[in-house]
């Protein structure tokens, strides 16, 4: 929901299953990204007809409820499908159709909606060009490959994008060897759409989902830290700062921890400024992005508000960053050795030390017995002659 920035969704109901909790909290996804959403209620060909009624009875309770506040449109006819594509940009309207994939039935009135369908997002080509990473592959024959949404600009065969950010936050130039769009070899793409490109030189090791390819005029620079507004929408306790969960901003998935928030405390339903510090690596991110924040059962939506590129985490005080210093390799830095280590060489060096002292003893009563072999009670030790200046 976040990474591929639909204009659309379709929220699927089993007439048979009715509305269960997936499909409760896809529609709550959908809500909070602000994304317009129709149902389509399958299976109707095989469902008993008062089952059939009570799950649309409590689909449409559903959608005209306080949180979502959506208007449902049966749709029956051609002209329910005019009306509903027409003002279905408005956010209110939720169309609702009754297919199935066996008999076939309504499954035209569906195509005649999906056609009608017009994009929310328009893109100016003339922008600098932004392409956000979702995937990538490893080709035989061809190299690396990478495949995600053009969000801005456009996009031509042998352009030169730069690659980012790394662990360190940085961006290198990657030159575009090869372009595919629905499997098939184009020479250009154009925002809002998706496309896979083969990349020249790079492995794949190199690339991670949530990295950027950007054109050279954008100027990027990674952030550590950032600012979101974030509504919780459920959380069994309380969060406080030093919280960790995984944070969804477009096509990045990571883990942040909370160093600071305008409340002490955070429940289901307050509002807060909350500030974020990447985990692992540094991310390319915008003001205004869609931020999904979650951790088992809690849920928390919002978006950004403010940028720290300057500010460096806890995560960037590595060996690298402590060898600079030092003019050292980081491979080579001394590192403490852990407590099991500590014990085992405290019980070498007692083992040496009495080792030593028992060779000390030895060698003292083995030098006295060689200095007074010979010599019979009562004599005196003989002396050999003692030669001086050779005399």
């Amino acid at each position: 929901m976040t990474g591929h920035s639909p204009d659309f969704s379709m929220l699927m109901v089993g007439a048979n299953a009715g509305v269960i909790g997936m499909c409760k909290e896809h529609l709550g996804l959908a809500l909070a990204l602000t994304v317009p959403v129709f149902v389509v209620i399958t299976k109707i060909d095989m469902c008993p007809p008062n089952v059939l009624q009570d799950t649309l009875k409590l689909l449409q309770r559903i959608l005209k409820s306080p949180g979502c506040r959506k208007i449902p449109v049966l749709v029956k006819s051609k002209d329910d499908v005019i009306s509903s594509a027409m003002n279905f940009t408005s956010e209110r309207i939720c169309p609702i159709f009754q297919v199935s994939n066996v008999t076939g039935e309504n499954l035209d009135l569906l195509q005649i909606f999906l056609n009608l369908l017009t994009p929310r997002i328009y893109c100016n080509e003339s922008e600098p060009a932004e392409f956000q990473i979702d995937d990538t592959f490893s080709v035989p024959g061809v190299g690396t490959v990478v495949s995600g949404t053009c969000l801005k600009g456009m996009i031509k065969l042998n352009d030169t994008l730069l690659l980012g950010p790394d662990s360190l936050g940085q961006f290198i130039a990657i030159a575009i060897k090869s372009i595919h769009r629905k499997r098939m070899p184009v020479r250009e793409v154009r925002g809002g759409q998706t496309a896979s490109f083969a990349l020249k030189k790079i492995k794949r090791s190199y690339i991670r989902k949530g990295m950027v390819m950007l054109s050279p005029a954008v100027e990027p620079v990674a952030c550590w830290e950032f600012e979101g507004e974030v509504l919780v929408l459920h959380h069994p306790t309380t969060i406080s700062t030093r919280y960790q969960a995984m944070v969804h901003i477009g096509s990045v998935r990571q883990t942040a921890t909370i160093i600071w928030m305008s409340k002490e405390h955070l429940r289901t339903g307050d509002k807060a400024t909350v500030r974020f510090r990447f985990i692992k690596s540094p991310e390319y991110l915008k003001p205004d992005m869609k931020l999904v924040f979650r951790e088992g059962r809690t849920k928390a939506v919002g978006q950004t508000t403010r940028l720290f590129p300057h500010v460096h985490a806890t995560a960037q005080n590595t060996r690298h960053h402590r060898a600079r210093g030092h003019h050292t390799r980081p491979q080579n830095e001394p590192q403490k050795a852990s407590k099991r280590n500590r014990n085992r060489n405290k019980n070498k060096t007692k083992d040496v030390a009495h080792f030593a002292e028992n060779s000390v003893g030895k060698f003292a009563s083995s030098s006295s017995k060689t200095s007074v072999e010979g010599v019979d009670d009562g004599q005196q030790p003989s002396v050999g002659p003692v030669v001086v200046n050779g005399s």
